[in-house]
């Protein structure tokens, strides 16, 4: 039974106006988007889209984008989004999985897409088909804990924290790493590799030729953006192609340069923390500074001479090819991108750092997005095996095992980010990754946060937010108020998300006593680690003024956004109940032995009760509608 919860809200206003059989009604619908939400359908996938690897031990030709149940149980079949992006490397890990446990192998179904826009959607649907099996590649961020809740039972996840105890990785992994992934001690995902995301991408060449600076600060790279305006250069690459999935990238690493002038490092990544949690207080003053000033430097950034003109039908892949060729100079992204750089263009990136910036002969260099550094943004790709009718789980356990072993990972990770072992050696395809392998290890465990477009939110979230910024991007500043009107509605969200996680008992990111970033959402009790289910944000129950009629805007838009050709289910029915009532509710009806039978009165009452409620909105248009 789906888990998935997106809310509406409305205000104390509109709940005394409306009559108690409208409120009969709300609940009706709220607890339907509860229970019966709507099922993402997953983009239709030709043969030609997806990739065939070979290994040693097994030939695979992928033409459909579900997972294929093996007769086998010694096959496992591995749904991901890396056949464009790492041919290669999973053609190795493969290969040598296969060498590792004699007996046993992986076939791949390779969907496109960065950050898995397309996979997550056939993940999602298979898990509330009933149908997944093998194993798959999620975020071990935050957005593992979509899939969680979308189980029957959160335990339907394997547990891989036995598992990467027994290997040994916690006494000789990286402890950020680590603790990025796990919710309370309890992680579902077995690591891949370590990204370090908000990193800036450029050609020194071009900078060189107009006599322009390396950016190393935000002030010198608005300046470098305007003069190379001036000589009639695009500055920026950027990809419209994943729906604002590189939009939101480069938003995030503008907000938090600017969050470091106001607070510092650790106070940015704290900020940052927030964010994740849905409780960054968009009320406070100087957040709001923050937010309007990245909204328009990232205009800026973006504009119509700034960004290259072919920008809605670029990958982030195509997109650096023109970095590299020097049509353009800038790209904001991650370590991913200097993987792609070796495979792809056979162009090796360098950090922007001694001894390097000495060199005449390099096209492609990178850092810390200017003015973030000492921030790490972590990024950790990871894999998942579902544990309810999957007959491959034991060739899934071995592969995930052999994947995050330190001989698994240094056949993965040569070219893909980093390792999660502390002790590697500098084995890396470029000199890149080593930097950002020690910067993994020296970073203080306050400056750690996740990587907001990539790991950080929940699905829904996620697929809401990259719509977002490309409704900035393309009507500019007059969509700035409803933007942060959209932020807001994303951060009730998340924090909703997180509630359900607490109540399973995953409510924080880390372990107790070794918080990730070293920072604990207000719900938890520093000295106990008790869940305190009575909190909500003074500023979710009280919006920002100025946002209101925009919130309002908002939450009168169609239900369905189109992400590309999938439609997603962004608000499901509306709800005139608070947010902690409804909460409550919620969380007690999903304990009750009578839960199916709740289920099944609510299913049959859902569509007319909607009906109801969407009539009555429309004769009382001017209602606040929250979210």
């Amino acid at each position: 039974m789906s888990k998935r919860k997106i809310y509406k809200a409305i205000s104390r206003t509109a709940i005394i106006i409306i009559v108690v059989v409208i409120v009969i009604a709300a609940i009706a619908g709220g607890l339907a988007a509860y229970y019966s939400s709507s099922k993402p359908t997953p983009t239709s996938t030709t043969t030609s889209s997806l990739t065939s690897v070979t290994t040693p031990s097994t030939t695979s030709t992928l033409s459909s984008s579900s997972t294929t149940t093996t007769a086998s149980s010694n096959v496992v079949d591995f749904i991901n989004p890396w056949g464009a992006e790492d041919p290669v490397g999973l053609k190795w890990i493969g290969g040598n999985f296969s060498i590792y446990y004699p007996g046993y192998s992986v076939q791949f179904t390779s969907l496109p897409g960065a950050s898995g826009v397309e996979e997550r959607y056939v993940v999602i649907n298979d898990i509330e088909a009933g149908k997944l099996q093998g194993i798959f590649w999620a975020h071990g961020g935050p957005e593992v804990l979509s899939y969680v809740e979308l189980l029957p039972n959160p335990h339907d996840l394997y547990n891989m924290t036995p598992l990467l105890a027994q290997e040994g990785l916690f006494q000789k992994g990286v402890t950020e790493a680590l603790m990025a992934i796990s919710y309370n001690g309890t992680i579902f995902g077995a690591p891949t590799n370590v990204h370090r995301a908000e990193e800036l991408y450029f050609n020194p060449q071009i900078l060189k030729k107009y006599n322009l600076p390396i950016p190393t600060n935000l002030s010198l790279l608005i300046y470098d953006t305007q003069q190379l305006e001036a000589h009639g250069i695009n500055p920026w690459a950027m990809s419209g192609a994943e729906g604002g999935y590189e939009q939101l990238h480069l938003w995030f690493a503008i907000f938090l340069s600017v969050a470091a002038q106001y607070y510092g490092a650790a106070g940015a990544a704290k900020l940052s923390n927030e964010l994740m949690y849905g409780v960054l207080n968009l009320n406070n003053v100087t957040v709001q500074k923050i937010i309007n000033e990245t909204d328009n430097v990232f205009l800026q950034f973006v504009g119509q001479n700034a960004v290259i003109p072919s920008w809605q039908s670029q990958s982030i892949w195509s997109a650096l090819a023109l970095v590299i060729k020097g049509q353009t100079v800038f790209e904001a992204g991650g370590n991913w991108l200097a993987e792609y750089a070796a495979i792809w263009y056979n162009t090796t990136t360098y950090p922007a750092t001694q001894p390097y910036l000495n060199w005449s002969n390099i096209t492609l260099m990178a850092m810390p997005f200017p003015g973030t550094q000492g921030i790490y943004v972590i990024d950790m790709d990871s894999v998942a095996i579902p544990t309810v009718n999957n007959p491959q789980e034991q060739a899934a356990i071995n592969f995930a095992k052999f994947w995050t072993s330190y001989e698994g990972q240094k056949v993965w990770t040569y070219y893909k980010g980093v390792s999660v072992w502390a002790n590697a050696t500098d084995y890396y395809s470029t000199p890149m990754q080593w930097y950002d392998y020690q910067a993994l290890l020296n970073t203080p465990a306050q400056n750690f946060t996740w990587a907001f477009a990539d790991g950080t939110l929940f699905d829904d979230v996620f697929y809401f937010l990259i719509a977002q910024e490309l409704n900035l991007q393309e009507q500019g500043s007059s969509y700035i108020p409803t933007f942060n009107a959209a932020l807001f509605k994303a951060e009730n969200m998340t924090f909703h998300e997180w509630q359900i996680a607490a109540k399973d008992g995953f409510g924080f990111v880390g372990q107790r006593g070794n918080p990730f970033g070293n920072y604990l959402p207000p719900w938890v009790n520093p000295s106990t680690y008790a869940y305190n289910s009575s909190y909500t944000p003074s500023f979710l129950l009280t919006p920002p003024h100025y946002l209101l009629p925009y919130l309002k805007k908002l939450g009168q838009q169609q239900t369905i956004n189109k992400v590309g050709n999938v439609n997603y289910y962004i608000i499901n029915g509306i709800n005139l109940l608070p947010y902690p009532l409804l909460v409550l509710l919620m969380i007690y009806l999903d304990q009750t032995r009578y839960k199916p039978l709740v289920n099944s009165f609510i299913n049959k009452i859902n569509f007319f009760s909607n009906i109801f409620l969407y009539k009555f909105l429309t004769l009382n248009s001017d209602l606040y509608l929250g979210v």
